[in-house]
């Protein structure tokens, strides 16, 4: 249902805003500059729900990734979850696990798998959507395009800004990760406007082999001594 999308994006946006929130009333970080996210999930009892709110978004990433490719859209491809939606799912689960003090190698690994993936899927899925006639092109496939672009933009400023020697601490790192982040959530949660219950009910016939009944049930056709109904 067109709940799926908002799940997700609540789940990690929420985890982000309660761990921060629960680290900045202990103490653990500073109101400004703000902090990395990564920081708000390196002391108890924050960094539980870090842990595992953020596995539970993966979790769902990794669903809603699975119902977007293989839905038959214009913007669906196998290949393109694969190599990059799963990872991304996979990246965000290990930084989750791993905190930046504690394993900081596999937290940065799991990070730049995380936003380096999930900026190129954004990319490539909104704007496979160019190919959509004008009376198919609404006006959430021009906000998906905008919000790729501002994730892919703050993703690649984190990696400059590493490279040019700034720190975890500095204010500048913090908001374009941030930014890049709280972009990757609306840009999920654009599905919910935009693609409406339809969306699942032709995911499910194309995915199962279903066909509509005269009754508004749907049946399995694969095997035609065996029938699955379904309200």
């Amino acid at each position: 249902k067109q709940w799926y999308q908002r799940r997700v994006a609540i789940t990690a946006g929420g985890t982000t805003l309660a761990s921060y929130a629960i680290a900045l009333y202990m103490g653990h970080v500073k109101l400004w500059p703000i902090p990395m996210i990564s920081y708000c999930g390196v002391h108890p009892p924050e960094k539980f729900v870090f842990s595992i709110g953020l596995v539970c978004s993966a979790f769902l990433m990794f669903l809603f990734i699975w119902i977007i490719e293989s839905a038959g859209k214009v913007y669906s491809s196998r290949k393109t979850a694969w190599l990059l939606g799963f990872p991304s799912s996979l990246g965000l689960m290990v930084l989750a696990v791993c905190n930046c003090e504690e394993e900081p190698n596999l937290h940065y690994i799991g990070a730049i798998t995380y936003f380096l993936t999930t900026a190129i899927y954004c990319l490539l899925c909104s704007f496979k959507e160019l190919n959509l006639t004008k009376e198919k092109r609404t006006a959430w496939v021009t906000v998906r395009q905008f919000l790729s672009l501002v994730n892919l933009t703050f993703s690649l400023a984190l990696g400059v800004l590493f490279a040019f020697g700034y720190q975890g601490t500095d204010w500048e790192v913090a908001f374009s990760e941030w930014t890049a982040v709280w972009a990757a959530e609306f840009y999920v949660l654009t599905f919910y406007w935009d693609l409406g219950d339809e969306f699942f009910i032709e995911q499910a016939k194309e995915f199962f082999g279903m066909e509509v009944r005269d009754n508004g049930k749907y049946k399995l056709v694969y095997d035609d001594e065996f029938a699955l109904d379904m309200d």
